[in-house]
């Protein structure tokens, strides 16, 4: 595997949800057989997302990605997109209270995907 593959092109490994954000990044393979990631790809978003096919979500405690995802969409696999859409580069540390959001409505989430999918592919 000298080019790196997705992990859904790969039949040794488990198939992952669409929404998952691994999703973005090839895998390659040591020399020893193990799998890894390369996380250095990088996905941007342009700031002209239609109005309509956003929501403003208001956090008004301090928590982590996983429950702002949680929270706006029903499942923790869609923090990395909240914090794409919203031009945070370093979601290491959890949103503190008082911070305003832009997320992408739920129904667009599909396509968005699909078309971040097909920009790294």
């Amino acid at each position: 595997m000298v080019l790196g593959s997705f992990q859904s092109q790969i039949k040794q490994l488990p198939t992952i949800s669409l929404n998952r954000y691994e999703n973005i990044f090839r895998v390659y393979q040591t020399q020893d057989k193990q799998y890894y990631y390369n996380i250095l790809q990088s996905i941007y978003i342009s700031n002209a997302i239609d109005p309509n096919k956003t929501f403003i979500m208001n956090v008004t405690q301090d928590l982590p990605w996983s429950i702002i995802s949680y929270n706006a969409y029903g499942t923790t696999e869609l923090w990395w997109l909240i914090a794409l859409v919203n031009g945070i580069d370093n979601p290491v540390t959890g949103l503190t209270s008082g911070t305003t959001l832009t997320c992408i409505r739920p129904e667009y989430i599909p396509a968005v995907v699909q078309e971040i999918n097909k920009a790294v592919s």
